[in-house]
């Protein structure tokens, strides 16, 4: 608003301006006595041609002025349609008793697990196997019942048989179908129980986790991949 009143102001002071040059008193007049009819003749017709030229200027500095101040007002109705309302803080009082179907907040206790499987699965991701799977039992003894216990569990298994450590990688794996059947890496232990017996030189007992993983989960993608494998061994 203030700077929109400068800018009025001065473009009032430039119509003033103006308005003083072209009054009539200002103008020095040759006394009649002085000059010629024919002199003073067009001498008048100047000064009306400066007065009109005037006039002229006037009403558009005037029409600026109109349409400068329209242009302010609008942007000032966009800017308050634009910014949002203040913010009022309401401060509430917190209930004596928590709701018992509320959400648990977020913990240090959680965010350290969260941290402790990102830096195991890093390890195995990196190729660094055995560190991996120190983290991973670490994080199952501090956290056995967490929802990413079923993960440790099953990347313990892998990191065995990436090592070439097939029946230790049947044990971890057969631990994931122990303490997590129903949980999601359940069929994809049961595809790495078979695949490590066959590499153990043991088809037969590879082919019976895999019909048992397509019997228990048969629409899972490792159910599949176990079809696969049963139909290419007949």
């Amino acid at each position: 608003m203030a700077h929109r009143l400068a800018i009025r102001c001065s473009l009032l002071g430039v119509l003033s301006l103006v308005l003083g040059c072209a009054a009539p008193g200002s103008q020095t007049q040759v006394p009649e006595w002085q000059a010629p009819l024919a002199d003073q003749a067009q001498a008048q017709n100047r000064m009306e041609l400066r007065m009109e030229e005037m006039t002229r200027n006037l009403l558009v500095l005037r029409e600026r002025v109109d349409s400068l101040e329209t242009a302010l007002n609008a942007r000032d109705r966009v800017r308050e349609q634009i910014e949002p309302p203040p913010l009022t803080v309401v401060r509430l009082q917190p209930p004596a008793q928590a709701s018992p179907t509320a959400p648990a907040a977020s913990t240090p206790a959680d965010s350290a697990a969260a941290d402790l499987y990102r830096k195991a699965f890093n390890a195995y991701r990196e190729g660094r196997f055995g560190e991996a799977i120190l983290d991973f039992e670490e994080f199952l003894r501090g956290h056995p019942d967490h929802e990413y216990a079923d993960n440790a569990q099953y990347w313990i298994g892998e990191s065995y048989y990436s090592q070439g450590e097939y029946e230790q990688a049947v044990v971890e794996f057969n631990r994931v179908l122990d303490r997590y059947p129903h949980e999601a890496k359940a069929p994809d232990a049961l595809l790495k129980i078979g695949l490590a017996y066959e590499q153990l030189g043991q088809p037969d007992r590879a082919r019976v986790f895999w019909t048992r993983l397509t019997t228990q989960h048969p629409h899972s993608e490792a159910s599949r991949e176990a079809q696969r494998r049963l139909n290419g061994a007949q």
